[in-house]
């Protein structure tokens, strides 16, 4: 048998134990009906936010399938106006004389050569002056000279005979040298000529412009190339020399190093003569070879 101390003791150990575990159970049960509750909120907030996600990427794709309907539609457009305008273009360039931009070039350069070194358009010009002229009849003036300032001041106001000026000799104007800017050399190649080198030269030049005019008013539309076209070709031969000069820039030279090539210049004592030969920089010499 217990005594009574034991007894009493597993009495009141016994009801503390059943409060603690109830205790313990029911706000465990509190704590996950509110967790339950905070997931369940949790989940209500992510749908509605995938659900306005959801709808904004949707927005954003119509707008842009809108865009790009839009921007095709566009460039339709453009594409169309484009067309129409190369047509206008082509009907327009049609309507005029088959290689009119040459001859006109033809003609200047001509007219520029013989302005500038033949003298030939300034007695047209004189002639066409005098032509413009009108004679005067019963002119009140008939009779009179005009007088300079000078010559009324020494008629009026001299003191006797006054000395003679000295007559200088105007110098002779030497030959200026022929020249022709670049513009004069990048027309005549458009025509397909070779311009004038020297004074000599100019008179054929001349004639050879006029038969080169008369040559493309007997060429048929696009038998031959226009000047629009050599001068693209020339913007593109200068494009592609410039990106290859611009590549090879600062490139290291390719092949192996050569000790004989003339590239290479022996470090000698003092500066080399000009007549050196360089021929035999680095060749050993012949009583070397001999030795060896």
């Amino acid at each position: 048998m217990l005594s009574a101390p034991r007894l009493r003791n597993c009495l009141i150990s016994i009801p503390t134990r059943g409060v603690k575990w109830m205790y313990y159970s029911r706000t465990e049960r509190l704590n996950n009906k509110e967790i339950k509750e905070i997931l369940n909120e949790k989940d209500a907030l992510r749908d509605a936010f995938r659900e306005k996600n959801n709808k904004w990427y949707n927005f954003q794709r119509a707008v842009k399938a809108r865009k790009k309907i839009e921007y095709d539609e566009e460039k339709k457009q453009r594409d169309e106006e484009h067309q129409a305008y190369l047509k206008k273009m082509e009907e327009e360039e049609l309507k005029k004389v088959p290689y009119e931009e040459e001859q006109g070039l033809c003609d200047y350069l001509a007219d520029y050569l013989e302005r500038t070194y033949l003298g030939g358009s300034s007695n047209k010009d004189e002639e066409t002056k005098k032509d413009d002229v009108v004679a005067v009849k019963d002119d009140p003036f008939a009779g009179f000279k005009p007088m300079s300032k000078k010559n009324e001041e020494q008629e009026f106001f001299s003191k006797g005979k006054g000395k003679k000026k000295r007559q200088r000799q105007q110098k002779k104007d030497a030959a200026a040298p022929f020249t022709l800017n670049l513009d004069s050399f990048e027309q005549f190649g458009l025509i397909g000529l070779s311009p004038p080198t020297k004074l000599g030269e100019v008179e054929a030049s001349v004639k050879e412009l006029r038969e080169k005019k008369e040559w493309y008013k007997k060429q048929p539309r696009g038998s031959v190339p226009t000047a629009k076209d050599i001068r693209k070709q020339n913007e593109k031969a200068a494009s592609k020399l410039r990106q290859s000069s611009g590549a090879s820039k600062g490139a290291a030279p390719k092949g192996k190093f050569n000790l004989s090539s003339e590239e290479f210049a022996p470090l000698g004592k003092g500066s080399s003569s000009a007549g050196e030969d360089k021929s035999s920089w680095g060749q050993k010499p012949a009583a070397a070879e001999a030795s060896s």
